[in-house]
C-alpha cells in the first residue's frame, strides 16, 4: 500500500506585459511522501503550470469532485480518466491536464494509467508514474480534508 497525503501548492497572481494569471490556491497530492505534481511533470519532461483538482474558494465543485473521486461516478474523459491537475486559468481539460483511471474496492482505491489529456489528442501516457494502492479508509480521509482546504 502507498501513502497518500495533500499539501496547499500555492500560484502567485499578477500580472506583467505579456497578461495576468490568477492567483490560486490548490491541493497537490502527496505520495509516499513525494509530491504527485512533481512526479507528473518529471515523467512528462518538462515544466508545466497546474492546480490540483481542489482549489479554494471553490466549494461546489470540491463537493462534486471529492463525491467523484470517492464513488467513482464516472470518468471526466473519453478515454476514462479523472482529472488531478488542471489549468489554474479556467480548469479546463482543453489547455491540458494530467489525470488517472481510478478502481475502488471496499478496502482500496488506485489511480493507475497516468496520463496528459487536452480533450482533443490521445492521452500522453506517463508509464512511470503509478500505479498507486491506497488504504480506502485513508484515502477517503484525506479526500474529505484536501476538499475541503
Amino acid at each position: 500500500m502507498h501513502s497518500v497525503a495533500f499539501q496547499l501548492l500555492r500560484r502567485e497572481g499578477g500580472s506583467d506585459p505579456t497578461g495576468s494569471k490568477a492567483a490560486r490556491v490548490s491541493v497537490d497530492f502527496v505520495i509516499d511522501g513525494a509530491s504527485l505534481l512533481v512526479r507528473l511533470l518529471k515523467a512528462d519532461g518538462g515544466r508545466g503550470d497546474f492546480m490540483g483538482c481542489f482549489v479554494h474558494g471553490f466549494t461546489a465543485e470540491n463537493k462534486s469532485k471529492k463525491l467523484r473521486l470517492e464513488s467513482d461516478l464516472g470518468a471526466e474523459t473519453e478515454e476514462g480518466r479523472y482529472l488531478l491537475y488542471l489549468c489554474p486559468e479556467c480548469g479546463d481539460v482543453g489547455c491540458g491536464a494530467y489525470g488517472a483511471k481510478l478502481r475502488l474496492t471496499e478496502s482500496t482505491a488506485e489511480w493507475y494509467d497516468f496520463a496528459y489529456e487536452n480533450g482533443y489528442e490521445p492521452g500522453r501516457l506517463l508509464a512511470e508514474v503509478g500505479p498507486f494502492i491506497f488504504a480506502r479508509s485513508e484515502y477517503n480521509a484525506v479526500l474529505e480534508v484536501a476538499s475541503a482546504a
